[in-house]
């Protein structure tokens, strides 16, 4: 298993390191993982915004290349792994209106709630098990930074599809070589996504190189909900 001494950093300050190297700690339970991020929210947006954290924009850039600029108000939208809200106030400058956040820490969505930009705050963790929200529920599921060390397992595409409406869309956007060297992803990650495809669940729109933080190069994985 990857080591935070095997897992490349952004070249940037000691602040973002620190960060990395806590909720990429070995062994992390969720509830752990959320504790820590409660004791990072405080600095969160401070500390990835001024070391360039691309992620939040390069999948702004990515659903807004599919749904039309008139559409965009009425999509509901789940930002999984919200966090303090990166993502919905990228969207929102491109005209996306409705969103839903989930994250299991109470610190970072109360963050988020001060921005003001989500319609309902949801503090749990996607997984296998079903979420209490009804299958179709949203038109746009985006996580971003969230398919890494200790955070969302693989297995949690199936719910995602679940609560998407047919034809509906869901954004990854997360570290390149994070696929490659978690035992999380590295051998399950790509094959569960083709066995999707090919089960008749998803069809993929893009799976391509993106910005992502700093130095440190990205993915992106759009596909459409059947």
């Amino acid at each position: 298993m990857a080591t935070e001494s095997e897992y490349t950093l952004p070249s940037a300050e000691a602040e973002v390191t620190t960060l990395l190297e806590k909720v990429l700690h070995e062994g992390l339970n969720t509830t752990e993982l959320a504790a820590v991020y409660d004791d990072l929210s405080q600095e969160y947006d401070k500390v990835l915004t001024e070391s360039k954290y691309y992620g939040p924009n390069t999948a702004t850039d990515a659903v807004s290349k599919i749904i039309k600029p008139e559409e965009r108000p009425q999509k509901i939208i789940l930002d999984i792994g919200a966090g303090t809200g990166l993502v919905a106030e990228e969207l929102t400058k491109k005209g996306f209106k409705v969103f839903d956040a989930l994250d299991p820490s109470s610190g970072m969505l109360e963050k988020a709630r001060e921005k003001g930009l989500y319609r309902n705050y949801i503090y749990e963790v996607i997984g296998s098990k079903p979420l209490n929200i009804p299958s179709g529920s949203y038109d746009v599921i985006t996580v971003v930074g969230s398919h890494t060390k200790n955070h969302i397992k693989g297995e949690a595409l199936q719910e995602m599809i679940r609560l998407l409406k047919s034809g509906g869309i869901i954004c990854i956007v997360a570290r390149m070589e994070g696929f490659y060297k978690f035992e999380e992803y590295k051998d399950s990650f790509f094959p569960l996504c083709d066995k999707l495809e090919k089960d008749g669940k998803w069809q993929k729109i893009e799976c391509s190189e993106c910005p992502y933080w700093n130095t440190l190069k990205g993915i992106t994985f759009l596909y459409k909900v059947c």
